[in-house]
């Protein structure tokens, strides 16, 4: 028997979507599945096991645009979307196309409106992934109305949304969908001993090592030589933060290049300092690291995160400006003194989301 052709449709924006998808594409390929995938993330957050589709010449999302990690680009973002938007037809017509000549079965959003619109175009059946629409995202902004209308069209094409833990309950959250199917989290654990992984970095297996982790971005303004004077604990940087500033103090370990197990050395930490997206959020809950969190501006689903965290594990706010000052060794003494509990979360998202759309695909292809 042939084994079905699952394509993951994926946006850019930031890892978050990525990573969890490579957690179902992992599960799809355990289940017999071949997983293939549509996204303009790098390539190296899925690793060698599934197949990149070509991109047409143009972004299969467009998410938020970013001035750097913390920062949005609300104006950017909407002049992004005028153009999308009025071609969305025509890219429908040839990522459709795209579909057909690599014999997809069945389509996994997360969460693309283009891709649903393609998959019906296709005649394939097709399914979301996520944690929030970017219809919710963008309608408190102004002028994002045509957006909004295009991007629930989308979605309204989708045979209905696999929901994710740490969403919104507003009634406008995902009201473009046939059907909501609840699944558990979709996280990463660590495949290496934290001792193995603070060994390999040099690191004393008694240091208490915080990571600073925004999505693949810079924080422009964060005084990175501030950190110097918390000599308590060792802070770790990976690229294209560990790249922003020369001559660093002593207690600040840069990684020249991403890690290709990242959460592995997330685990390895005692705290991760960040803003908070669900990719995150689910990596340290899944691996029970703290987490000291700052705001990310006018993007709801921070607003979901941030009233959950407290009640989920161990996590506490920094302000911005301490942040970006470097005062941070009060905030971490604290978070560690913590004596929060951890909440019992399933973690088996991918599993769970892998043979529903299986299954589903059988239902609807016969």
């Amino acid at each position: 028997m042939t084994a079905p052709v699952v394509a993951l449709a994926v946006s850019g924006h930031g890892f978050g979507h990525a990573v969890r998808c490579a957690e179902v594409a992992r599960a799809l390929t355990n289940l017999g599945a071949r997983a293939v995938s549509r996204t303009d993330a790098p390539p190296w957050l899925f690793g060698n096991d599934v197949e990149q589709l070509p991109s047409p010449g143009w972004p299969l999302d467009i998410g938020v645009a970013q001035r750097d990690g913390l920062d949005l680009d609300i104006d950017e973002t909407r002049r992004r979307w005028h153009a999308f938007a009025h071609d969305f037809e025509a890219h429908a017509e040839v990522e459709a196309q795209l579909l057909v000549k690599h014999g997809v079965d069945v389509l996994v959003g997360d969460v693309p409106p283009l891709a649903f619109a393609a998959a019906a175009r296709a005649n394939l059946p097709s399914l979301a992934l996520a944690n929030f629409g970017w219809d919710w995202i963008y309608a408190p902004w102004p002028d994002f109305e045509r957006a909004v209308d295009v991007i629930r069209g989308g979605y309204r094409q989708a045979g209905g949304l696999l929901r994710l833990p740490l969403h919104s309950r507003d009634a406008d959250a995902f009201a473009a969908f046939k059907t909501i199917d609840d699944v558990p989290l979709v996280a990463r654990h660590a495949r290496r001993d934290r001792r193995r992984v603070r060994a390999d970095l040099g690191l004393e297996q008694q240091a208490r090592v915080v990571l600073l982790s925004f999505g693949g971005f810079t924080a422009h303004g964060l005084d990175l030589r501030a950190l110097g004077q918390w000599t308590d604990y060792v802070f770790v940087l990976t690229p294209p933060l560990s790249s922003a500033v020369a001559a660093l103090p002593t207690n600040i370990v840069c990684l020249g290049t991403p890690p290709v197990d990242y959460v592995s050395l997330l685990a390895a930490c005692d705290v991760v300092v960040t803003k908070p997206g669900y990719g995150i959020v689910a990596d340290c809950l899944a691996n029970r690291v703290a987490m000291l969190y700052t705001d990310r501006g006018p993007f709801r689903e921070y607003d979901v995160l941030a009233a959950a965290l407290p009640s989920l594990g161990r996590a506490s706010y920094v302000p911005r400006a301490d942040l970006l000052a470097g005062h941070l060794g009060p905030h971490l003494d604290a978070l560690l003194a913590s004596r929060t509990p951890w909440s019992a979360q399933r973690t088996d998202g991918a599993e769970c989301v892998a043979r529903r759309v299986l299954e589903f695909a059988v239902a609807q292809n016969g």
